[in-house]
Formats: structure tokens, C-alpha cells, sequence
């Protein structure tokens, strides 16, 4: 029986990533849906498959479940992965494996994947050189991937469905699965119900935080006893707020997790760089952190998902001790901001792909004959890097 052969092969897969599924899990199908399933997917590897086809399938399987009454939307990989290089890019390549870093909204752990799909080219680079059949590298690889990833990427979401999400994504592209954990990440470490995230994520202990928060819909924080732990509930008013938005309190909240020095990329409202009325929001970010770099996404960005028509990317570092008594003082020496305005993001307003298209209007094609995004927010993290130059 089918069953009989499936059903031991999950419950070896549910004893090895226990802190996934729980004990009751088990494979609920009838018999003749199961042989349906492996019919069609015996035929392929998972294993071998590229990971960006990996993440693309995990995508469309869960993206159903994510809502946007609680703020909830795939943030496309493209600006993952133009965040994750351009964080990365402030870092010599020989940092990169030590780095600790933090999505403390984690949902399906875009950020994260994207943290190791570079690390996996990085890590490809350097074992090519040092010789070896194609499954020696592959391995030697893997096996990096799996220490790093251990060590170094957390995440948190107060959502226990995207946490079960986010950590088999990671198990797919390499793992860091053990590290991410249901949280409210506001709320001080101090007060989660888990323990162990408590004494693994606390404040100050990352080098770099990198998320998109919830915001929109009923994404707001109206409880008085957390909004009494945030500056920003009080800065710049007489009269402490009853509530704030979500995504201003995540502009402090994420903040808290750097160590001193580390950075933060955040995905925010274009309201939060530019309305007048959240002015206090920028003076207390000018007040604790440098600004390094603001991209405005163009706004068909998350027409895929449905999310933030207006948004930003926001990068910052914070500020030392010293540096945020000189800053509150005005006597901050100057410094550059780098800023871009993409104006195409592979996307348009329906979400629907857009391709390069030659002067007559043909698709330009790229080597493997498949037709290229028009897509600019590769550049950004190009010309950001080059803007750096060499980082040693």
C-alpha cells in the first residue's frame, strides 16, 4: 500500500524537524489523491532543482494563505534581493559568514532565502577554486550553507502558519529552519511564551535587521502597555498617542535588535520619508541612526501581491553612543545619502510581467533564449555598490 510507504518517510521527516510539525501530524490523504501526488512528482528532484524555481513553486503553493487585512504580502524577490545586496555590499565579502541577521517579520522568510542564495554563489566562487568533481563542490557547499545559516539567520513572526512556512523554505534552500520562531517581535524578548527565542533574539545583538512589516488594513498597535515601551508613542507630542501604525512602530521596534553600528533594511510607506504630518518619525530615526540609502519602488512593485502602493526601501545605520549624543547636538559631521528612483520593477499594474522589448517591439531574449524583465532594481544595488566602491 502507498500509504504503508509514504507514512514512515514523513514520520522520519516530522521526528527530524520536530520544531515544525507537531507529533500529531500525519499524511490525512486517501489513498488514490496520494498516488495522484507522487504520479506527478516522482518524476522530479528536489534536491536538484534550482532554487529560484524552488522559491517560485513555494510562492504560488502559499500565497493563498496570506492575508492583507493584517498586512500580510510576499515582498517580490527582486527587492529582497536588491535589499540583501545592498546591505551586504557595506560588508567585506569575509564578514559575510559571520554576520547575525534578523527579519523580525519574517512571514515566508524571503529576506532569509535571499540571504542565502548569496552566500551560495559566494560559497560556489570559492570551492570551484579549490578543485573537485561537480558533487564534491555541490556538497562542500551545502554543507556551508548549513553552518552559516545556523549560526547567523533568525527570524520572527507572530503568525504560527508563517512561521511553519518560513521554516521550510529554509529547509528547501539550506536550512537556519531551527532559528526562527512565533513571536511578536514589538514586545520585549522578555515577554515572549518561548523561551529559547528569547534567549537566542534579544535587543542589540544583530548586526543586520532586514524586514517588511505589516502595514495597512488593521495593522495598527493601540495597547497601551506596548506603546508605553516605544519612544515614538511619546516623541514630538504633549500628549503620549493612543495608537500608532504598525510600520512606525517597526521603524523603532527593528531598530532596538541592532547592536550598535548595525544596519537596518526596512520596506516602508513613501508617507514615512515624506508627509509632513510624521515628521516626529524622521527626527527620532535622524536623532539614532545614519541614513545611508532611500529607494522609492516604483509603485506597480507589489501589484503582484496587493501590498503598499507607495513603497520605500530604507536603509540606516545606528548610531553609537557617542555618535547619537553628537547627533541630538547637531554636531553629526555631514555625511551622503545614497538615493534612487527605479522606474521599472518587472511588473505592471496588474501585476502581469514586463519584458525588454527591442525598437520594433520584440521581446529581447537572454542566453537560455528566455525573454528578460525589465527590471531596475538590480541597478540600484549596482550602482549602490559601486557608489561604496571596494569594501575591505
Amino acid at each position: 500500500m502507498l500509504e504503508e510507504r509514504i507514512g514512515p518517510l514523513f514520520e522520519a521527516v516530522r521526528d527530524r524537524y520536530h520544531y515544525i510539525f507537531p507529533s500529531v501530524d500525519k499524511v490525512a490523504l486517501n489513498g488514490r489523491v496520494l498516488a495522484y501526488i507522487v504520479s506527478e512528482l516522482q518524476s522530479y528532484s528536489l534536491l536538484r532543482t534550482k532554487t529560484d524555481v524552488k522559491g517560485a513553486a513555494y510562492e504560488e503553493l502559499v500565497g493563498a494563505n496570506l492575508r492583507g487585512d493584517r498586512g500580510e504580502y510576499f515582498t517580490p524577490r527582486n527587492v529582497c534581493d536588491m535589499a540583501v545586496s545592498m546591505v551586504l555590499a557595506l560588508y567585506p565579502p569575509r564578514r559575510h559568514t559571520s554576520l547575525r541577521i534578523l527579519d523580525p517579520c519574517c512571514g515566508t522568510g524571503g529576506f532569509l532565502v535571499s540571504v542565502i542564495n548569496h552566500l551560495r554563489e559566494l560559497f560556489a566562487k570559492q570551492e570551484l577554486a579549490k578543485g573537485g568533481s561537480e558533487n564534491e563542490i555541490a556538497e562542500r557547499v551545502s554543507a556551508r550553507i548549513r553552518d552559516v545559516a545556523t549560526h547567523s539567520l533568525f527570524g520572527l513572526d507572530i503568525n504560527p502558519f508563517l512561521v511553519q512556512t518560513c521554516q521550510m523554505n529554509l529547509v528547501m534552500h539550506g536550512d537556519g529552519s531551527a532559528n526562527v520562531f512565533q513571536a511578536d517581535s514589538l514586545y520585549s524578548p522578555g515577554e515572549w511564551d518561548d523561551h529559547d527565542a528569547a534567549s537566542r533574539v534579544g535587543y542589540g545583538k544583530f548586526d543586520v535587521v532586514i524586514t517588511n512589516p505589516p502595514f495597512g488594513g488593521k495593522a495598527v498597535v493601540d495597547d497601551p502597555h506596548l506603546l508605553d515601551q516605544y519612544e515614538l508613542a511619546r516623541y514630538g507630542s504633549r500628549e503620549p498617542r493612543s495608537l500608532l501604525p504598525s510600520e512606525q512602530m517597526f521603524v523603532e521596534g527593528a531598530w532596538k535588535y541592532l547592536k550598535p553600528g548595525g544596519r537596518l533594511v526596512i520596506v516602508l510607506p513613501d508617507s514615512i520619508l515624506n508627509n509632513p504630518g510624521l515628521g516626529f518619525v524622521r527626527q527620532w530615526l535622524f536623532g539614532r541612526a545614519r541614513i545611508l540609502a532611500s529607494v522609492d519602488l516604483p509603485k506597480e512593485t507589489f501589484a503582484e501581491s496587493g501590498g503598499v502602493p507607495n513603497p520605500s526601501v530604507l536603509i540606516v545605520e545606528r548610531l553609537t553612543r557617542e555618535e547619537a549624543r553628537l547627533a541630538k547636538a547637531g554636531a553629526l559631521d555631514p555625511y551622503d545619502i545614497f538615493m534612487a528612483i527605479p522606474k521599472t520593477a518587472g511588473r505592471d499594474k496588474r501585476g502581469n510581467p514586463v519584458y525588454y522589448k527591442t525598437p520594433e517591439g520584440q521581446e529581447v531574449l537572454d542566453s537560455d533564449m528566455e525573454p528578460i524583465l525589465d527590471d531596475d532594481l538590480p541597478l540600484v544595488a549596482e550602482a549602490f555598490a559601486n557608489q561604496l566602491g571596494a569594501v575591505t
